[in-house]
């Protein structure tokens, strides 16, 4: 939990600090290695919109990424996972413990307690 609030309560910031990579950011401080890595470095809402987009949408660019970085398919703790989808709104989250997930958000970390498809270290 230490890693989390580390990394979630910094202030949200397109590329650096998202719903996306803040989750990858823990991920990575947790274990070393950043599933994000090979798409660092978009800036603002539309750079993110734009990769996206180019992978084919969230889960597709989720899955794409879990793939290079060897994770395996389920929940884990400090795995990642996605949010519902909340009428089109998603985001990766970072597993604190089965059935407690944190997610970055605007003004800080959400707790949710259901994430769908996730990803863990083999």
């Amino acid at each position: 939990m230490a890693e989390v609030e580390r990394v979630m309560l910094r202030p949200f910031e397109w590329g650096p600090c998202d719903c996306c990579s803040a989750a990858c950011n823990v991920f990575a401080g947790l274990w070393g290695v950043d599933p994000m890595a090979p798409v660092r470095g978009y800036i603002g809402p539309l750079g993110a919109a734009r990769l996206m987009r180019r992978a084919g949408g969230l889960t597709a660019l989720a899955e794409t990424l879990a793939a290079r970085a060897g994770l395996a398919e389920g929940h884990a703790t400090g795995g990642l996972a996605l949010s519902e989808d909340t009428g089109g709104q998603r985001s990766l989250l970072i597993c604190i413990t089965p059935g407690l997930w944190a997610g970055k958000s605007k003004d800080g970390l959400a707790i949710l307690r259901r994430a769908e498809r996730g990803w863990h270290l083999a």
